[in-house]
């Protein structure tokens, strides 16, 4: 198993009192786009998607004003995450145009 090198460690002093760490070299680490990341982003885009597209299909459908609010927050909520996962893919898509 190879062994990792040992990080730097740079004190910096501020308001004389405090003495504070901070880690000088490698902590950079670059982020690479792969068709496995792409293809986990492309998937749980549709799923959120389709579990939010449900979720407001059942707002719409259901009498309760309880169930209302109940399906109207989790579509909500679930259309938040698909739209994160949208900029991920985005995102891994950028990423893989400047790779080449």
């Amino acid at each position: 198993m190879p062994r990792k090198k040992a990080v730097k460690k740079k004190s910096v002093r501020k308001n004389s009192s405090k003495v504070v760490r901070m880690s000088v070299g490698s902590s950079k680490k670059r982020v690479r786009s792969s068709p496995k990341k792409i293809r986990i982003a492309v998937n749980n885009l549709v799923l959120f998607v389709v579990l939010s597209l449900v979720s407001y299909g059942l707002y719409g459908v259901s009498g309760s004003e309880f169930y209302q609010n109940l399906f109207f927050l989790s579509s909500m909520i679930l259309g938040f995450i698909a739209l994160a996962f949208l900029i991920v893919l985005a995102i891994l898509l950028i990423l893989k145009g400047m790779r080449k």
